[in-house]
């Protein structure tokens, strides 16, 4: 029998969400997540490498901006690379099956400035 692997997390967007089409045809979405745990001076960000596989991360993907509340559940590897350091780095990722968008930044949607109907003159105090 598997063991359980599931990890629930909230958290803000480091950068804006990459997609890519692999050679395999396979879309991939890659972002990171800040993810803060404590408060004070136990204050951590635990930095997150989140991906998400499926055609479906073509329409989804602009709406992940940097700054943006994301929160998903997923399984929890790690990736090992070697930096310019010539040290050997690790990375938790996160294969995400539910990805949302909890808040976003505003930058999502197009702004449109609303006019006033009145101007200063139009008061009588």
């Amino acid at each position: 029998m598997a063991d359980v692997n599931a990890f629930t997390f909230t958290g803000r967007l480091g950068q804006d969400a990459k997609v890519k089409t692999l050679p395999s045809g396979k879309v991939l979405m890659e972002c990171s997540v800040a993810n803060n745990t404590g408060y004070g001076d136990y204050k951590k960000t635990n930095w997150l490498k989140v991906k998400m596989w499926g055609d479906r991360v073509k329409n989804i993907a602009q709406i992940f901006v940097k700054g943006a509340l994301v929160g998903g559940v997923g399984r929890v590897t790690t990736e090992s690379w070697e930096g310019r350091d010539g040290e050997t780095h690790t990375d938790m990722v996160v294969d995400v099956q539910d990805f949302q968008l909890l808040a976003g930044t505003g930058k999502q949607y197009a702004m449109n400035p609303v006019e006033p109907e009145h101007s200063e003159e139009d008061v009588v105090f």
